[in-house]
């Protein structure tokens, strides 16, 4: 509990203010930890920054550590109207010649027996549809129809109207081109495909690759040349269709695109924090020129380029940042692609640059161990160390404060006490004179 004290009221003196300018001064030393503090969050928040923009060069050199990533080919169609094509990471440039003589085609039957309404004429019999037999008693025609879409026969059934008295009508539609499936019904629907015949035969789509005839139940080809997907959309006897299958650099030229501005990123950063102590750490400054010897660092995996220097890679000295020459990119991509994708990404028994670089960033980055966690953690431990010597000083300066306090409030009283005394004193001195 804090004492009332009377500010100068004998001394004339404003000992509250003489009191607080003392406290000012001795609480110098507090305020300087105080400022510590504010420091190492700074560092913190800056190292974070710092952290997130490696995260972003992690990530952009994650994007080229495999050729799955790297590798692309375009196909384009001769005719679009007859087919088309996409291209995987696996296809091999050239040009490939295809005839679609048929498309594959599912079956269909229809029932010869018509309904006068499908939802209230009630129906009975039997239907077996491949192996699958489905027996069906006082039902009607709708629900007949979903009963044999959740009997799984690998034909899914609907239901027409052809306009006439009874026009309502069960057709049955294979599920996969290319596959025909017998239907056998006795009773209220009679149907025997295997005698009769289907309404529409399924069958398969017939093309011709470069002189080779390939059957498919689908008209998707997966497999009629390696690494290339062919989707077929009519047929026409006679008629060839080139499909040319190129090398497409755009999405490696937009992976090294995003790896220079991430990489320019942290250079830029380093150069604005330069006023601040933690740009010149040894920890940013180490990362920064781990990071450049990355650009001159050889690897085995291309026989025809050993670093990314020799791709159009160049850094410059003033500022540190880095680019890439177009010229001698794109030529290196014109001579060996593969060479150029094997230096990024390495083979199966060689990391390439971005295989190293991921490797390095994403140890730098990682929540528990990286460069930003290990100053945090260093951080938080000098904060909390500062935090309790705050703690402690506090409870010292405000003793310190009642101490003076109560001296002032001491001596306020011992002056007042004299002043009473002295005052008493002059009275006898007085009535003493009168009396004489």
């Amino acid at each position: 509990m804090s004492s009332i004290t009377f500010s100068g009221l004998a001394s004339g003196l404003d000992t509250d203010s003489i009191v607080t300018s003392l406290m000012e001064v001795e609480r110098q030393p507090l305020e300087l930890l105080e400022t510590d503090i504010e420091y190492f969050e700074l560092e913190t928040e800056a190292y974070a920054e710092f952290d997130t923009l490696l995260a972003n060069l992690r990530d952009s050199a994650s994007s080229m550590d495999s050729l799955d990533s790297l590798a692309n080919y375009s196909a384009t169609s001769g005719d679009s109207s007859l087919l088309m094509a996409t291209a995987s990471n696996s296809a091999m440039a050239g040009t490939y010649h295809v005839e679609v003589l048929s498309l594959a085609e599912s079956q269909k039957d229809v029932s010869a027996e018509g309904f006068a309404d499908s939802d209230s004429e009630l129906l009975s019999g039997t239907l077996t549809i491949g192996e699958n037999s489905i027996d069906y008693t006082d039902v009607t025609l709708e629900e007949l129809s979903e009963m044999i879409n959740e009997a799984d026969t690998g034909l899914r059934a609907a239901i027409i109207n052809d306009g006439t008295e009874s026009g309502y009508r069960l057709t049955l539609r294979g599920e996969e081109a290319g596959q025909a499936i017998e239907v056998l019904g006795t009773g209220s629907i009679a149907i025997d495909t295997l005698s009769n015949g289907h309404t529409y035969s399924a069958s398969q789509a017939h093309v011709i690759v470069d002189n080779v005839d390939i059957y498919s139940n689908s008209n998707t080809l997966d497999s009629a040349i390696p690494g290339l997907s062919i989707e077929l959309f009519d047929a026409e006897i006679g008629s060839e269709v080139t499909l040319t299958v190129a090398t497409d650099t755009s999405k490696l030229s937009s992976s090294i695109s995003s790896f220079v501005s991430s990489f320019n990123a942290i250079v830029q950063w380093i150069d604005d924090e330069e006023g601040n102590s933690w740009a010149n750490d040894s920890g940013i400054v180490g990362a920064k020129r781990k990071l450049q010897n990355f650009l001159t660092t050889n690897v085995s995996g291309s026989e025809s380029f050993s670093n990314l220097v020799e791709l159009g890679f160049s850094t410059d000295y003033t500022t540190g940042l880095i680019s890439v020459d177009s010229e001698t990119l794109d030529a290196a991509l014109a001579t060996d692609m593969d060479g150029v994708l094997a230096l990024f990404a390495g083979d199966d028994e060689t990391d390439g640059i971005a295989d190293l670089m991921y490797a390095y960033l994403d140890s730098e980055t990682d929540s528990d161990d990286g460069i930003s966690a290990r100053r945090k953690d260093s951080n938080d431990a000098n904060i909390d160390r500062l935090n309790s010597r705050i703690e402690l000083m506090e409870i010292r300066l405000e003793t310190r404060e009642e101490y003076l306090r109560a001296q002032f409030t001491a001596m306020e009283t011992l002056m007042s006490e004299m002043e009473t005394q002295s005052s008493y004193l002059s009275e006898i001195s007085a009535l003493s004179s009168s009396s004489d």
